[in-house]
């Protein structure tokens, strides 16, 4: 006991250092020794599958619209990605009235479940800008759609 008197200082540290390699220990084996579940845990039970032949119908109704671009629908998670892309002077009610249409024809069931995110970009060829003038921007959208809500929520630009 005269030694721990004599060397508190040193004491205190070893006792903070064999805290911290208690700490990391039950750390590193909760990462080695996981239970096996997944990143999203018991919250995917239930899924409703969403089936490939819709998206792949969506983006092929979608492509064949003049403004359209291109069109990428992926799912991860509960939540479907729809990012379109539209040709330069697209008005921005029209962007956002194709992606309605897009919303449409999923079921009632699969709109119910899942949650959708939607951005919508103008693209915009560059060209050299003369003097005086602006250089054309084109818009970007985000809109989301929670599946207690009815129609899309979009950002204000």
């Amino acid at each position: 006991m005269n030694i721990i008197k004599r060397h508190k200082g040193l004491a205190i540290i070893c006792l903070l250092v064999l805290i911290l390699i208690i700490i990391l220990f039950i750390i590193c084996s909760r990462m080695i020794f996981s239970t096996g579940e997944t990143e999203y845990g018991n919250r995917l039970n239930g899924l409703i599958k969403l089936e490939k032949s819709v998206t792949t119908e969506i983006i092929n109704e979608t492509k064949e619209l003049d403004q359209v671009e291109n069109i990428t629908i992926r799912t991860q998670g509960k939540i479907v990605y729809t990012t379109i892309t539209f040709k330069e002077g697209t008005k921005k009610n029209k962007a956002k009235e194709i992606a309605n249409n897009t919303l449409t024809k999923y079921s009632e069931e699969v709109i119910g479940y899942y949650d959708f995110e939607y951005f919508l970009k103008e693209n915009i060829k560059e060209q050299e800008v003369e003097e005086g003038k602006e250089e054309k921007k084109g818009f970007v959208i985000v809109g989301q759609k929670h599946p207690e809500t009815e129609k899309i929520s979009w950002t204000k630009n």
